[in-house]
């Protein structure tokens, strides 16, 4: 008797320990997947994970674990679909959060902007998220809303991403408050020389449009000098001695460097360097500049026109007239290229083709159209009077 009680009391204990044991497998494998993921082994973590799922219908915390495994592992589909069967269990912050940096990642802004959303509704605090939305709209060149989502998420975190203030030293200039834009930039510390180099270009922005060429300057040289070849700074610098300081000597030394150094980025700058060569009267100089620029720019109506201006100033007036009429095709309002180009006519003794162009330059600019006529006027007047003397000499000669 005692014995088969023993036995039957065995039997009770086994029983009970296997099923305690069984009820908390998943329990045992979820703990095993956190471990491991900690440990940044996600793929066995996945495994240990994916293994708690299946012994435990609507397991929201084993969801959750499962799609941060998915994210690190750059598998954001797995992710995005553990976290909409974990939001509609359990519609967290957090969850909300997770699903829409899966989005974000996969590249869904939209749906990943609502669920940052849906995040701050739960917990109006949240400032992860109002930082992820700030990159968003920043990305997306909205820099008002950007700039918006940024304020908040200095104002919630004491200890805020140092890159955020970068960004919303950008939108602060875009919308050209400078001086916020300067008080974001002094409170970014940069980590590295290119992070560094950022900081001092944009600081050098914002000091150029606030017309402080000096502080300028100095933030573009001590851009440069963590960065020598750095492009940004090289056309910041050759901004501001061309815009405000109208040094275009030294305008010219930083675009030269800026392209040579970053042309990909710097080409608006060869139509910038050809007008400073006509300004100088350097036409030859200008026009392989000008080239370029048109090159890389087919409706630039501006580096037409200045290329048909250096031509003409060379007594290239086929050359002048081609680049004049590339920029009426462009600009039919083109004042320069009708102008000169009727100066082109006169030049070469077509006086009707100029004739023709003075009807149209006067329904542009009636100075320009009065100019025109008085030297069509002159060169009609100059052939007739070669025509005159030809004749005369020979009568002479008879």
């Amino acid at each position: 008797m005692f014995k088969q009680f023993s036995i039957c009391l065995l039997c009770a204990l086994v029983t009970g320990k296997a099923i305690s044991q069984d009820s908390n497998t998943e329990i045992n494998s979820y703990y095993e997947g956190v471990k491991l993921r900690k440990a940044q082994k996600y793929d066995e973590a996945l495994i240990a994970l994916k293994d708690a799922l299946a012994k435990k219908q609507n397991y929201t915390d084993a969801l959750y674990e499962a799609a941060w495994v998915s994210d690190e592992l750059k598998r954001y589909d797995d992710a995005i679909t553990y976290l909409r069967e974990a939001t509609q269990l359990k519609p967290s912050p957090t969850n909300f959060f997770e699903l829409a940096y899966a989005y974000d990642n996969s590249g869904r802004k939209d749906e990943a902007k609502e669920n940052y959303k849906k995040a701050l509704e739960l917990y109006p605090k949240y400032y992860d998220a109002f930082r992820c939305l700030g990159n968003i709209f920043y990305e997306e060149a909205n820099y008002e809303t950007a700039l918006s989502y940024y304020k908040k998420y200095f104002d919630a975190n004491r200890s805020p991403d140092p890159y955020c203030y970068y960004n919303a030293a950008w939108c602060a200039n875009y919308l050209k408050d400078y001086s916020d834009a300067l008080l974001y930039l002094e409170k970014y510390e940069p980590k590295g020389r290119k992070e560094y180099a950022e900081k001092y270009t944009e600081k050098g922005y914002t000091y150029f449009m606030l017309g402080y060429n000096d502080d300028a300057i100095n933030a573009y040289q001590n851009a440069l000098d963590a960065t020598p070849n750095d492009g940004a700074a090289l056309r910041g610098m050759a901004d501001v001695y061309y815009e405000n300081l109208k040094d275009y000597n030294k305008a010219l030394e930083y675009i030269n460097l800026a392209l040579q150094n970053d042309e990909e980025h710097s080409r608006d700058y060869y139509s910038k360097a050809g007008r400073i060569y006509i300004g100088q009267e350097k036409y030859s100089d200008a026009v392989p500049v000008l080239q370029k620029a048109e090159e890389y720019d087919a409706k630039d109506v501006s580096c037409r026109e200045q290329l048909g201006y250096a031509y003409y100033m060379q007594n290239k007036y086929d050359d002048a007239i081609e680049q004049f009429n590339n920029a009426i095709e462009l600009d039919a309002k083109s004042r320069v290229s009708y102008y000169y180009k009727g100066l082109c006519y006169v030049t070469l003794n077509k006086i009707e083709n100029a004739k023709a162009l003075y009807a149209q330059v006067k329904s542009i600019n009636k100075e320009d159209a009065e100019n025109l006529m008085k030297e069509i006027k002159q060169k009609e007047k100059m052939l007739k009077n070669l025509a005159s003397n030809k004749t005369s000499k020979k009568q002479v000669t008879e």
